[in-house]
């Protein structure tokens, strides 16, 4: 657990003066879990009803390390389970329980939501990543503005932390996705995030919605703040041309 970064995050987004959610994802503390119980295949067998209890509650566990830190910057952060809150179908949400999140932006809180194991209505039970999350918050609740941050400084055509050639793509649009898509599906290296795609292809439709996203790498200290402050350019923005 890297307290120290999330300590410096945490006080980086202190910076903001607007209405925001945090939402995070799982990294090593829920991804392991998840895995050996083959949650994300839905429902097969009983032990992985024990697995399912137990990735929900690592995902409490660092979801409580992320309240606390940005509690001691001074953001009044509360936070919001998915699972208990969330209909999914076939892995994907049908619909959120919203009004309390409204609520609480209203009051001034700053509601912390993350990936989590939710029970699925056809499937049993699926992993309903930050990803889709981010998504479906921000075309419901009518976001500015998406930041997301990584350990990468974007979007690459490889990976930058192996290959000395991989370029950082600075834009990326409905237009130009499907050929940088291609590209890095027919390109055989590790996907930095675990999923950097699936970021993108979470983030274009609402692109077309009019709302602008920008993937960032948050390890770089004064990075995020910047970014949450309002520049442009940092990193890769999806965006509608």
């Amino acid at each position: 657990m890297r307290l120290k970064t999330l300590r410096r995050i945490a006080k980086e987004l202190a910076a903001v003066k607007e209405p925001m959610i945090i939402v995070h994802g799982g990294g090593s503390f829920g991804h392991p879990i998840a895995s050996k119980y083959d949650i994300a295949k839905g429902y097969l067998y009983k032990r992985q009803l024990m697995g399912f209890s137990l990735t929900h509650r690592a995902m409490e566990e660092l979801n409580g390390y992320v309240v606390d830190a940005l509690k001691e910057a001074g953001i009044p952060a509360m936070s919001v389970q998915p699972s208990a809150c969330t209909v999914v179908r076939n892995g994907r949400i049908v619909s959120m329980e919203l009004a309390p999140i409204r609520k609480l932006l209203e009051l001034g809180i700053t509601p912390v939501l993350y990936g989590d194991v939710v029970p699925d209505l056809n499937r049993g039970m699926s992993i309903l990543s930050g990803d889709q999350l981010v998504m479906y918050l921000a075309q419901k609740l009518r976001a500015s503005r998406v930041i997301l941050g990584v350990d990468v400084d974007g979007f690459y055509t490889a990976d930058p932390k192996s290959y000395k050639g991989a370029k950082l793509i600075r834009e990326i649009t409905p237009e130009n996705w499907r050929d940088l898509a291609k590209s890095a599906s027919t390109n055989k290296v590790r996907d930095v995030t675990g999923g950097m795609s699936k970021k993108i292809e979470e983030l274009l439709p609402l692109a077309k919605l009019g709302v602008e996203a920008e993937i960032i790498n948050a390890t770089k200290p004064g990075i995020l703040r910047r970014a949450v402050l309002g520049e442009r350019g940092l990193g890769t923005r999806i965006i509608m041309r």
